[in-house]
């Protein structure tokens, strides 16, 4: 016994050791060779200024059903070509699908894959009956309180006009990139895309583009969002998520509800839905998640770090804290959210049918066939059936080891300074998604720092986005030109 009790003591001190000299090897804080550099401050008032007149035409995207403002539309188009004539000097536009901007930039080596700058022109509608509870107007474009508010000041003209303002300033000082640079500005995101990024990508394959990288809103600098991490943490979306709408149908006898069956088309329905939101996919802790925990746990105390490092034996652990939060856990699998459920006329009239909506999220390592088909045997019913009500695949894979992704990291702390940054999954749809045919990588960030509060304006009530993130967004587009296309 005494010999057995040494054996498992020795062990048990081995493991300590072992995972002691992983979280030293970790370190702590971010170890990067590149350091935060000068560079010429852009003047936030004009930017605010040029933005409130684009937040002012209401290029809203209403519904697939609603043809858009072509008038709104035509005039973005015509005040981004006063805005900036030395852009527009030097870049070849095309309009696609009637409402959407191709920019592009010729380079110097055409030996060598272009890179891509995606983002939208369109923003979503303003809820009816809450217009008086915005602070400034929706549509108003105000410059108030350091920031500039409205419609798409966020969500994602902010982008639009920061990425402009970089190609004015390197135009006008004669930058001639090494490679061609596009500008992607679709018309219909808020949509999905369809009709304008969809169109833009067999438009750039018909002429035989392909690029080596792009990058498109999705992600940012989380400021007070990442629980335990004071430092703005800069998230990388290598991927985003897909999703698909189920509709569940089930069926029953009808008649008179004094002499119901033992079973209804409503609960049939109940145990059908409960069947699915009671077997939740799985957390997994795949090899992104553990690249994003790794990131992290340089900037924790030593013991959040030693458990961070050790994922090997504290997954489980680990797993079970992230659950909690619906964010992180929603960035672990695939969810599953009913949404809608219809079912019976009358309280005295036994349904003879009742239907449920039932939408997932899906993860990359999932797809939109298996999510159905999971929901039917877990269902195992023959009396409900399972149809696709709409749907679409989760990206693919971006590396977060290649030269976009380098360049995004390097480009972040040259421009933030003393940041953390992380590979990340966005769990919205956007843009991008249309891209993966015809680029090697697609990566989902936007140089704002964004707090909790700004979380919650985003297609919500007083939208804004502070004139400092509009400067240090088009300084940071600049520098990321220069650094890869110069």
């Amino acid at each position: 016994m005494k010999k057995f009790l040494i054996v498992v003591a020795g062990g048990l001190a081995a493991l300590v050791l072992v995972m002691v000299a992983r979280t030293a090897m970790m370190g702590g804080g971010s170890e990067t060779a590149v350091t935060r550099t000068s560079f010429t401050v852009y003047d936030g008032d004009a930017i605010a200024a040029r933005l409130g007149a684009a937040i002012r035409l209401r290029t809203v995207s209403k519904s697939l059903e609603a043809t858009p403002d072509a008038q709104a539309f035509a005039a973005i188009a015509q005040f981004l070509s006063e805005a900036y004539p030395a852009a527009h000097a030097v870049m070849e536009r095309e309009v696609v699908g009637d409402y959407s901007l191709v920019y592009k930039w010729p380079g110097t080596d055409g030996a060598k894959k272009p890179i891509g700058f995606i983002a939208h022109l369109d923003v979503v509608p303003v809820e009816t009956g809450t217009e008086d509870e915005w602070m400034r107007p929706p549509f108003s474009g105000a410059v108030y309180d350091g920031s500039v508010w409205g419609r798409g000041a966020l969500d994602n003209k902010g982008q639009v006009i920061a990425l402009m303002e970089a190609a004015e300033r390197l135009a006008g000082e004669g930058f001639a990139p090494a490679r061609d640079i596009y500008f992607l500005f679709g018309h219909d995101e808020e949509l999905g895309g369809g009709n304008g990024a969809g169109k833009i990508v067999s438009h750039l394959k018909a002429r035989g583009v392909s690029l080596a990288w792009t990058v498109d809103e999705g992600s940012g600098l989380a400021q007070g969002i990442v629980p335990g991490i004071e430092k703005p943490v800069a998230l990388i979306s290598t991927a985003e998520k897909g999703s698909v709408t189920l509709r569940f149908t089930a069926r029953g006898q009808g008649g008179h509800s004094s002499t119901p069956a033992p079973d209804t088309a409503v609960s049939i329905l109940a145990r059908a839905v409960l069947a699915v939101t009671d077997n939740p996919y799985p957390l997994k802790l795949d090899d992104n998640v553990v690249a994003f925990l790794h990131a992290l746990a340089g900037e924790m105390p030593f013991s959040r770090r030693l458990i961070m490092t050790n994922l090997w034996l504290t997954g489980p652990l680990v797993k079970n804290q992230l659950k909690g939060d619906a964010l992180t856990a929603a960035s672990l699998h695939t969810t599953t959210a009913p949404t809608i459920i219809r079912g019976g006329e009358k309280s005295n009239i036994l349904p003879q049918q009742a239907v449920a909506i039932v939408n997932y999220r899906i993860h990359p390592r999932d797809n939109v066939e298996a999510v159905r088909e999971r929901a039917v045997r877990l269902i195992d019913d023959d009396r409900v059936t399972v149809d696709i009500a709409g749907g679409r695949e989760p990206s693919p894979q971006s590396s977060a080891t290649g030269e976009g992704y380098r360049a995004i990291v390097d480009t972040s702390i040259a421009i933030f300074g003393d940041i953390v940054t992380a590979p990340a999954l966005t769990l919205q749809g956007t843009d991008s998604r249309h891209y993966a045919d015809i680029a090697d990588d697609n990566y989902r960030f936007t140089p704002f720092v964004y707090t909790p509060d700004d979380l919650q304006r985003i297609h919500g009530t007083d939208e804004r986005v502070k004139i400092e993130n509009l400067s240090h967004a088009a300084a940071w587009y600049e520098a990321l030109m220069r650094r890869t296309a110069g």
